[in-house]
This record gives C-alpha cells, structure tokens and sequence, in this order.
C-alpha cells in the first residue's frame, strides 16, 4: 500500500517499491539503483554472485506496465561505476518501451564518459523541474528557490522499526525534512544511511508490501 503526500498541490506516491509515483506526469523516480556495482566488485576480484539482471529489470518493468508510465526520472547513481556489460545489457532493456521517456539527473556514481550516455536513450540533465514547483535531483540543491521542494536520492535513507516482540528491524525509507524529501535507495546492494525520527521531520517506512509513516 503506497502513502500519498502532497507537495505544492501535486500528488505524490511513495510505494513500497522504493520510488515515488506522480500521477499526474505518469512518472515514476528512481534513486540510486546501482547497476554493475556487482560486476565492478567481480572485475575487482571480489567474489560476489552476477547480478541477477532480468529479475532487476523486471522490477521496474512491472511498475511502468502496471501505472501506466511516460517518463521515469533516475535520481543519480544509476551505474555503480565504469563501464561494464551490465550497462549494455540495461539498454537493451530500456528499449522496450519506446513510448517512455527516461531521464538521469547525474550523481557522484554516474563516471560513465559521455560518448557512452550520448549513445542512450536516457537524456542527462543536472535537475528536472516539474511544473508544481518540484525541483528532482541526486542530492538537494543549495540555496533553493522559496516554495520549491526539491526530491532528491544519495543517502540511501533507513530507520529502526521497533515490532513486537521486542524485535527490531532496520529498513529503507523515504524521509522528509523542512523542503526535501529524500528516496531509499532502489538498489538492493546498497546500505542505509540510518535517520532518527524527530519532530522536524517525517520518516515513511517501507514494511513489507506498504509503506507507513513513523510515529514519535
């Protein structure tokens, strides 16, 4: 079950799939996804398991097949580093959906050179402004405007969910503070940047197939 919160009047969607949802642009926000991060560890002599690419894929296909999608937005750090086939394999899959336009705001991760991303069908900006005033980036912009809020990925937010039990759980979260409101990282093979609920802030777990805002 998705959580709806309202920036500047416009509806947005925060799903258990880790992204955001905005109806009324059919768009879906993606941070920090991390393709090849397990194939740079394997070409670095780590042995870690192959990315199980297609079942990857598949999460995202899933969320642009069921919402009806035109545009989904990748709030930075979409490849993990250099180039490997990992790349060449998720343009490939982009190429499914010649009716969806993609878009990379680029992060500290995204080091391909530019003549490999010139030759995607993703556009590479460093924000993209929505009409309502909602500035999207890979992380928050200084000194913005008054009345923009600004959605943004990096930190990979987390929160410690008490259940009962006494059992505790660390898992990803969507975190709003003051005017930016912060994506879990999509990746799976990312950690958490563990954030405190405090009265300034508002913190959206995501437990299981829902996603439930934290009381205290």
């Amino acid at each position: 079950m998705a959580k709806k919160i309202v920036m500047n009047g416009l509806e947005i969607y925060l799903m258990p799939q880790k992204v955001a949802y905005i109806p009324e642009h059919e768009m879906v926000v993606v941070s920090d996804w991390h393709i090849g991060k397990l194939g740079h560890f394997r070409k670095e002599g780590l042995f870690v398991p192959p990315m199980q690419l297609e079942e990857e894929f598949a999460r995202l296909a899933i969320l642009i097949r069921d919402l009806q999608i035109s545009h989904v937005v990748f709030l930075g750090d979409l490849f993990h580093s250099v180039w490997n086939y990992e790349w060449d394999q998720f343009q490939v899959f982009l190429l499914r959906f010649p009716h969806v336009n993609f878009t990379l705001t680029l992060g500290n991760h995204d080091v391909l050179p530019e003549s490999i991303l010139q030759e995607s069908v993703i556009q590479v900006k460093d924000y993209v402004l929505l009409s309502a005033g909602i500035v999207l980036s890979h992380e928050p912009i200084k000194n913005l405007d008054k009345g923009l809020y600004n959605i943004v990925g990096h930190i990979h937010p987390g929160c410690e969910v008490a259940l009962r039990g006494r059992q505790y759980y660390k898992l990803p979260c969507f975190y709003w503070e003051d005017e930016v409101l912060t994506l879990p990282a999509f990746g799976r093979w990312t950690g958490l940047y563990m954030i405190s609920k405090r009265q300034e802030n508002r913190i959206f777990a995501i437990v299981g197939d829902a996603v439930v805002e934290m009381k205290g």
